[in-house]
C-alpha cells in the first residue's frame, strides 16, 4: 500500500463483471459500506474507512482501489479533446445518479456536461472517471 502523505485511497470500485455475489466483502465491511442496490454491489463512501478488508477477502478481484490527491471532490470535467460522444455516460447504468447529460458548447456543438448543481447526489464512488472508454472525465479536486 502507498504511504505517500499526499494520496489518499478515496474509493473502492466494484467490477460487476468480476463480482460473483458472495458477499464476503459486505461481510467483512465493518461500517457496512458495501450494499446491493438492483442486484449490483455499490459503496457508501460516507461510511467507508478505507481498511481495505474487502478487497482481501475478494477472492475474484472484483474490488478495486483507485488513489486520487487528498482533497474534497467540487466535481468532474469532460475533455473536449478525449470525449467522443459515445454517449456511454448518459446510459442509465453509467452513473448511479445520472449526473452526465448531452449539451451545448459555445458553437452550439454536442457536448457531454456534468450536472454540477446535483453535486450533493454524487456518490463519489469515481465509476464515470474509471469507466468512460475515452478516458475523457476527470475528477476536480479542491
Amino acid at each position: 500500500m502507498n504511504d505517500n502523505t499526499e494520496e489518499k485511497l478515496f474509493p473502492i470500485s466494484v467490477n460487476p463483471n468480476l463480482c460473483v455475489r458472495c458477499q464476503r466483502c459486505m461481510y467483512s465491511c465493518v461500517p457496512k459500506a458495501i450494499f446491493f442496490r438492483d442486484s449490483l454491489r455499490y459503496v457508501d463512501y460516507n461510511k467507508c474507512e478505507g481498511c481495505l478488508k474487502c478487497v482481501e477477502v475478494c477472492e475474484h478481484g472484483a474490488i478495486e482501489v483507485i488513489s486520487i490527491k487528498d482533497g474534497q471532490l467540487k466535481g468532474f470535467e469532460i475533455d473536449p479533446e478525449k470525449c467522443t460522444l459515445c454517449k456511454t455516460c448518459l446510459n442509465d447504468d453509467f452513473c448511479f445518479q445520472d449526473l452526465f447529460k448531452l449539451g451545448k458548447n459555445e458553437n452550439m456543438k454536442d457536448m457531454v456536461v456534468f450536472q454540477e448543481e446535483n453535486l450533493s447526489g454524487c456518490f463519489k464512488c469515481l465509476k464515470c472517471f474509471k469507466n468512460c472508454p475515452n478516458n475523457a472525465i476527470t475528477p476536480i479536486i479542491d
